[in-house]
């Protein structure tokens, strides 16, 4: 089964999901998808003031209860 990190407004990334983040914001920009990268950019701790307040309540409400599984397809 594969794994990914689950982001919302607001939260704290751990050092791996940091790294994680940057890495996906850094091949997005080299595939020119600046906008896409821009989205995933808004996670990283220095862009966190960008939030507004309800999309920090959102967050707060749905993203620590997230979770998704993905199986892999039995072909």
């Amino acid at each position: 089964m594969g794994s990914g990190t689950v982001l919302w407004a607001g939260k704290q990334l751990s050092e791996e999901e940091e790294a994680s983040t940057r890495a996906l914001v850094q091949r997005l920009r080299r595939a020119g998808a600046h906008e896409a990268a821009e989205g995933f950019a808004r996670f990283l701790p220095e862009r966190a003031a960008e939030w507004t307040p309800d999309e920090l309540e959102l967050g707060a409400h749905a993203g620590p209860w997230l979770k998704m599984e993905v199986e892999p397809r039995a072909d």
